[in-house]
């Protein structure tokens, strides 16, 4: 039986990062992928500057700027008719976000991790772990599809929110949270180009996401209730055709209509949206990303998440804390506020609420500013909804306003 340093079971944000910075720290990596690269997954496709920023020192920025033509991108959300919009704090000199389909970030990393010194083996899923991942039997490796046992030091659960790593430790979900959006995307070419992500939400419970994306691609987004996704595919392409109609003042019919939609809708059902923790590690075995920690897709923190606590496993393991005996709580300090602020964004504005909320938020430029900074991870939500603020905008009923802003 082979043996590694470490196994990471999943090679897309989370996994080829982690694998990249052990391997090229020295350590024997193997990287293990039901997938084959290049490889397209459900996505909010959007990075904040704080991880451009990572990528730049991992030396990843450049590799994406050398092989696709990326937009530089402004952030506008309008709910309710509110616009808040911008550019970001800087970090390390990056002030704009931009946005990547999944088939092309996650070939880049995975060839930037196997560069690292990384070994894989992709098309292979892993159907058991060798070990129950107690302190009297710790996790020792993984047992592929066909019987073979793959020993390692640490196996790391890198494949999303439906982990099959998770689901062999048979770990429990903590801190259920969930939202009432649905959504439906596809890839796009020949619209316009652009310089701002934009995000608007209506009234009636309808809402559009357009992010360009890399080499003219552009990514539509529609979310609605959860009846958006049911019905048949002629009924979902429907409500999604009519649904981008209604919003004109961000895509002019005309254009839509000589555009080509380049790809098969995709289908993202409410219940692929619900929020939890788990358990982030265990004698032998640790999971990063999506597979031990999930927010609603609405504030696309994902991506960022993945990458920030893949760096800080492989630091550990080959820095102070190689049992991770600090990273449970590291993850849960991080995570602190944004995942419930992820769920605030991902239910439809309740109009007593939102319209004071967003009201003060909109016509505040410092406030603005500030919320915009949630989204890099410079600020915390309290530093937005400040005791001072919420008196300001809900006036009288301050003491009594609601702990949901805006939905």
């Amino acid at each position: 039986m082979t043996i590694y340093d470490a196994v990471v079971v999943g090679a897309r944000c989370a996994g080829s990062v982690v694998a990249g910075q052990l391997a090229r720290g020295g350590w024997k990596v193997l990287l293990v992928d039901k997938a084959r690269f290049p490889s397209d997954t459900v996505s909010t496709h959007f990075m904040f500057p704080n991880t451009l920023a990572r990528l730049e020192s991992l030396g990843i920025f450049e590799r994406l700027h050398s092989r696709f033509k990326l937009p530089a991108l402004r952030q506008r959300w309008r709910i309710l008719g509110y616009e808040l919009s911008g550019d970001f704090t800087p970090i390390d000199g990056h002030s704009l976000g931009t946005s990547i389909r999944r088939i092309a970030l996650d070939s880049v990393l995975v060839d930037w991790a196997l560069d690292q010194g990384a070994l894989a083996r992709f098309g292979e899923h892993v159907e058991g772990l060798i070990g129950t991942g107690t302190a009297s039997d710790p996790v020792l490796g993984v047992i592929l599809k066909d019987g073979e046992q793959i020993g390692a030091r640490w196996v790391i659960g890198a494949d999303g929110r439906t982990s099959s790593v998770a689901s062999i430790l048979d770990l429990e979900k903590k801190k259920p949270m969930s939202a009432e959006m649905a959504y439906l995307f596809a890839y796009w070419r020949g619209l316009p180009d652009s310089e701002i992500s934009s995000i608007d939400v209506h009234d009636d419970h309808s809402g559009l996401m357009w992010n360009p994306s890399e080499d003219g691609i552009h990514i539509l987004s529609l979310a609605g209730p959860p009846e958006l996704t049911r019905g048949t595919n002629a009924e979902r392409m429907n409500s999604y055709q009519l649904g981008l109609r209604g919003y004109p003042e961000v895509i002019d019919p005309h254009r839509l209509d000589a555009a080509q939609m380049i790809c098969d809708l995709v289908v993202v059902p409410e219940t692929m949206m619900r929020g939890f923790y788990r358990r982030s590690n265990g004698p032998g075995w640790v999971l990063v990303g999506d597979a031990g920690h999930f927010k609603h897709p609405s504030t696309a923190q994902g991506i960022s998440d993945a990458i920030e606590q893949s760096i800080y496993v492989a630091r550990a393991l080959q820095g102070d804390d190689p049992h991770l005996e600090g990273f449970e709580i590291w993850r849960r300090d991080r995570s602190k506020g944004h995942y419930e602020w992820s769920f605030r964004y991902g239910g439809w504005p309740v109009p007593e609420v939102a319209h004071p909320y967003l009201q003060g938020l909109s016509t505040d430029p410092a406030a603005t500013q500030d919320w915009l900074d949630v989204l890099t991870r410079v600020n915390s939500p309290s530093a937005v909804d400040t005791p001072e603020r919420l008196a300001a905008w809900f006036g009288e009923s301050a003491s009594n306003r609601p702990e949901k802003f805006p939905g």
